[in-house]
């Protein structure tokens, strides 16, 4: 199954997002199930996202690093 970064398939974020939230509060180490499908397309998603950000920051000076 080849897929390209430029031809996204929709996914539900939202339910993911339930799904992972939904065992906050469990045993550590319980297992949410999800599928390949769902997790290639959050890191596709993920991939795009990061690649439409700008490089660098633009900032002003004085900048303090502690």
């Amino acid at each position: 199954m080849a897929s390209s970064a430029t031809s996204l398939e929709p996914i539900d974020v939202d339910g993911i997002i339930e799904k992972l939230l939904s065992v906050r509060g469990a045993r550590p180490g319980k297992q949410v199930n999800l599928a390949e499908s769902e997790i290639r397309g959050l890191c596709l998603h993920a991939r795009e996202v990061f690649l439409s950000q700008p490089i660098l920051l633009e900032l002003e000076a004085p900048i303090k690093i502690c």
